[in-house]
This record gives structure tokens, C-alpha cells and sequence, in this order.
């Protein structure tokens, strides 16, 4: 059960701790008074959506922190299972707000919020105020059935789902194996001349990489040698080389020398121009023939790029890759040519899981609709006595075109308020208040069954009044004496049932709205109680009347 609930700097709240008791614990309050926030609180501890927003005005950070008492083994063994310490038969859940997310906590260990839904719905279970519209929806109809049916049908429907998960996937990796025999071997037809295109090539491993430096490595030097040549041209022509022309230029000044003395000194400075130009010209001809250019390597390696750069436009982006998709390529070829075999032998493992299914489906079906005829019956006492006098509550049971994760079953919950009316479904029939009465009506039947200490309902009062107020009140007093049950109530005749009464008051303090919650006494109780009947301003007869439903709610 739960035993406390202890909040800090949540909404209005800036502290409070509330221990709650066996039976029935009521709260009540004036509206606005801040009882949203204790459920509301409540539900973040059991892991629903935290909204920084929650945190109180002003604050860093808040708190809700939930302990519980008197759990089963079957919580024992999840504990264990998720390496989580248990605390000498307690359990204690901490959810802590801050301005950036929110840690929460089990027995000191953090823990994620998939991990703390799966340990506190087994702890708790909360009824909102707008929780029974979830009755309007027939797919809600099936769960609320097997929850009742609870152990009888567990083994079959985690066998059934089981199986079907198990028939997915086979039918998912048939799928993914392909079912036309001829379409593959195309595919495989296109696969195996890739696949020789690359293999033909004979790459390897960063070829490209070497074949691109050595490629420009020869591309300058055939740039250098192609220089040396235009200028060793130049110098060293026969006909028109600047060496042949100054040997022309001074066998003529030789000649003209001889007859003119004053031309010897030039023609002595073009022969020192002769002697520098052969010079060079032999310096240059032993340095160009030097620099060899391997023109036939400088091709090859130029084709060679053009057949890798045309792979890399239909494989990759570079020879790595390519062999990569080589690599895809010979994976998927042997799939292909093993698919055969394995697709036969994934029908046959289908063929037998789907006679599986289908048996479990039947099985469960069966097992649900035994459930679902005692659940009627015990649904219509329920309802008779929350003042359905002529109630008739019936589960119809359609099949579906298929199997689905639950099964074949279309369930559906039909009801008829009054004698001669035929049964028709929930939302035709049900106002408000009524639906409230057939979810307690429901909650009941559940309970029975149900392996959940503690619920907890929030304004299950909502549309009643009067007599039908009293079955309610008397319906949530039978429900307490096997469950702890904690209900916010606006209505007196059931907060008279009251096991503990708490009291949810909003004052001002130095400028600042804070809630509180306190335990009342008797006499506090009888005087909520007439706060209830006649409003603020409480009256004797209001107090005498609240006295007097204390008093029968004790009988």
C-alpha cells in the first residue's frame, strides 16, 4: 500500500507530507485548493509527463517521493531482476524536477522511466477524472476483459503473442528474401556483371591513390623534359640554333677581320660568345638527356586512372569503396543463391507457427469469452448496487477479418439502463455520471482480481448525486476493506465513508498562495462534512446531518 507521499516545491505546494491508511483515505477541499496537484503529483512519481512548469514559482527544482509497503513477490522478483535493492519491505520512488528534465529513482537507484511505469503500475493504479471516456473506446474494451480474466488467460496470451511476434518475423525476413523466383535471378543477372566489371579490373587496395601521385610525378616531368627540348632546339638547331648562327656570325667577321684591323677586337668578344654558347649547349645536352621521360608508363598509368575513374562513377568514390561494394555484391549474390533453400524452409517454420497462432488465438478467445460471461454478471451486481436498478451489462464478441497481436476477438461492452431496452453500446446509452458508475462498477469486478494494492480516484463522483451518491459512497467502503483506496470527493455521503479524512487548504502567506494538506479528527471530519452539505458557512442542522452520515457510514 501506499504509506506516504511526501512534496516539495510542486504548483502551490511548498511542502508537504501526507501518510496515508489502510481502507478508505478521502481528501476533500475547496476547488482550486490544490488537489489536482496531489494527484497530479502523483502521477509524475508514477512516470507521467513532467512539465518544468510544475516546478513551484521561484524554485530550482521539486520533489514528489512516494513509499510503499507490503508488496508481493511478484514485485520482489522485478526488483531483483532489474538490480534494484529493496529497503526491508519498502519501496520508495523519487521523481526530482529541475528546470532541465527530471532524474528519477527506486530505492536510492536511478532508474529510467520505462523501467519505473513497469514497477508502479504494478503498485498503483490511478482513475482521473476523464479516465472513464477511455469506456467510449471499444479497443479499451478487450484490455479491461483480460485484466478481469487476469492469471486464467496470462499463459495462453504470452504463448499467443509469443507466437505472433514470432510469425512476423519470419514473414518479414521472407519479405526481405523476395518471393518471385524470376525477379531475383534478374537481379542476380545484373549483380554478377557488376560485380565481373570490378573483378575484371583487378583493383587494389588505394590504387587509385598511388596512381594519382605517380601520375603527376610524370605529368611534370614530361613538362620538364618537353622544355629542355624546345630549349636545346633553340640553342642547338643545325640550321637556325643560336650555336650555328654565332659560328656563321664569326666565320664571317673572321673574314672581314682580315681585311679591317678594327673588327678583331670584335670579332676576339664573338668568339668568346661562340666558346660560352657551345659550352652551354653541351651542359644542356648532358643535363636534358639525363632527365629521361617514360612516355609509355606516363600512357599506361593515364589509362589506368580513366578505367578506375570510370568504375568510381558507377561504385564508389574511390577504390576502397569499390571493393567494399564487391564485397555487397558477393553477400547478396549468396543469398540469392541460397534463397531457395531458405525460403522453403521459412514457409514450412510459417505454415507451423501460423498453426500455432491460430490454435493459441481460439484457445484465447475462448478463454476470454468464459472471462468476459463472468464478468458480465458480476459487472451487473455491481452496477445494481451503485443504483442501476434493471441494469443489463453484456460483452459482444465479433471476429476479426484477421489475427492481430491480441488476437481474432472485436470486443465491445453494451449495456441497457432500463427494462424493454435492448443492450446497445456505452456511448449511445451512457451520460457522464453513468459512465462514472460503470467504470467503479468495472474497477470492482477488476479488483477481485486484481493484484494492485492501492487505487486511486479522482472526483469518481463526477454527474451523481442523491441515492446514487449513497451507492457510491457504499460501493468504494466495500472495495476498501480488500484494496487501500484514495479518492478526491466533493460529495459528502462519500467522504462520510471516510477510514481517514484529509483536509487540502489554500492560504496566503507574506504575499505567496501555498496549499496544505492536514489529517482531520472526528470532529474535523463531521465539520467538512457539513462544509459539503450547506457550503462555507457551516450551520447546525448541516452539522447535525454530518454527524448523523458519519454515524450510519460507521454502521
Amino acid at each position: 500500500m501506499l504509506n506516504n507521499v511526501h512534496l516539495k516545491n510542486l504548483a502551490l505546494i511548498e511542502e508537504a507530507d501526507i501518510d496515508f491508511t489502510k481502507g478508505l483515505n478521502i481528501m476533500t477541499g475547496e476547488t482550486g485548493a490544490g488537489k489536482s496537484i496531489i494527484i497530479g503529483s502523483i502521477n509524475i512519481a508514477l512516470g507521467d509527463k513532467a512539465s518544468r512548469s510544475f516546478i513551484r514559482s521561484g524554485a530550482d527544482s521539486g520533489l514528489v517521493e512516494l513509499r510503499f509497503s507490503g508488496y508481493g513477490p511478484e514485485i520482489s522478483g522485478l526488483l531483483s531482476e532489474m538490480d534494484i535493492p529493496e529497503d526491508e519491505g519498502y519501496i520508495t520512488v523519487t521523481r526530482k524536477l529541475t528546470r532541465d528534465g527530471s532524474i528519477s529513482r527506486i530505492n536510492g537507484t536511478n532508474v529510467t522511466l520505462t523501467t519505473l511505469r513497469s514497477v508502479t503500475s504494478l503498485l498503483v493504479d490511478v482513475h482521473g477524472q476523464h479516465d472513464h471516456q477511455s469506456l467510449l473506446n471499444p479497443a479499451r474494451h478487450i484490455d479491461i476483459t483480460d485484466e478481469f480474466a487476469g492469471r486464467e488467460i496470462a499463459d495462453i496470451r504470452n504463448e499467443f503473442h509469443e507466437n505472433y511476434i514470432l510469425y512476423k518475423n519470419l514473414r518479414t525476413r521472407l519479405k526481405k528474401l523476395g518471393d518471385n523466383p524470376a525477379e531475383l535471378e534478374k537481379e542476380a543477372a545484373f549483380l554478377r556483371f557488376e560485380y565481373k566489371e570490378i573483378e575484371d579490373a583487378g583493383l587494389k587496395p588505394d590504387e587509385d591513390v598511388a596512381l594519382e601521385a605517380e601520375y603527376k610525378r610524370l605529368s611534370l616531368a614530361e613538362k620538364t623534359s618537353s622544355g629542355l627540348q624546345k630549349v636545346r632546339s633553340f640553342l642547338c638547331s643545325d640550321t637556325d640554333g643560336i650555336t650555328a648562327r654565332i659560328s656563321d656570325a664569326l666565320k664571317e667577321m673572321n673574314y672581314l677581320a682580315a681585311t679591317d684591323s678594327e673588327i678583331k677586337s670584335l670579332c676576339s668578344s664573338l668568339m668568346d660568345l661562340d666558346s660560352v654558347a657551345r659550352d652551354f649547349s653541351r651542359e644542356l645536352s648532358h643535363f636534358a638527356d639525363s632527365r629521361t621521360f617514360d612516355a609509355e608508363r606516363y600512357a599506361a598509368v593515364h589509362n589506368r586512372l580513366n578505367d578506375i575513374n570510370r568504375l568510381k562513377s558507377k561504385y564508389g568514390s574511390t577504390v576502397s569503396e569499390i571493393l567494399k561494394y564487391q564485397d555487397s555484391l558477393a553477400a547478396r549474390l549468396e543469398e540469392i543463391s541460397s534463397s531457395d533453400k531458405e525460403r522453403t524452409e521459412l514457409r514450412s517454420q510459417m505454415e507451423q507457427v501460423r498453426s500455432q497462432v491460430n490454435r493459441l488465438a481460439c484457445a484465447l478467445s475462448d478463454a476470454r469469452k468464459a472471462a468476459a460471461s463472468r464478468l458480465e454478471n458480476v459487472v451487473t451486481g455491481h452496477l445494481k448496487d451503485l443504483n442501476f436498478l434493471n441494469a443489463d451489462f453484456r460483452i459482444s464478441f465479433t471476429k476479426a477479418d484477421k489475427i492481430y497481436e491480441n488476437g481474432f476477438d472485436k470486443v465491445e461492452f453494451l449495456i441497457s439502463a432500463n427494462p424493454g431496452e435492448p443492450v446497445k453500446p456505452l456511448a449511445n446509452v451512457a451520460s457522464g455520471g453513468e459512465l462514472s458508475r460503470v467504470m467503479l462498477a468495472i474497477k470492482a469486478a477488476i479488483a477481485g482480481a486484481d493484484h494492485t494494492d492501492t487505487l486511486i480516484f479522482d472526483e469518481i463522483d463526477t454527474g451523481i448525486s442523491g441515492r446514487t451518491a449513497q451507492k457510491v459512497a457504499e460501493k468504494l467502503a466495500f472495495l476498501s476493506s480488500d484494496h487501500q483506496l484514495i479518492c478526491i470527493t466533493h460529495l459528502p455521503q462519500i467522504a462520510a465513508m471516510a477510514d481517514t479524512h484529509f483536509c487540502i487548504e489554500k492560504a496566503v502567506t507574506e504575499g505567496s498562495t501555498i496549499s496544505g494538506i492536514r489529517k482531520l479528527t472526528e470532529d474535523e471530519s463531521a465539520e467538512e462534512l457539513a462544509r459539503l452539505i450547506s457550503g462555507s458557512e457551516i450551520t447546525e442542522t448541516s452539522l447535525s446531518s454530518a454527524k448523523e452520515m458519519k454515524a450510519a457510514a460507521h454502521r
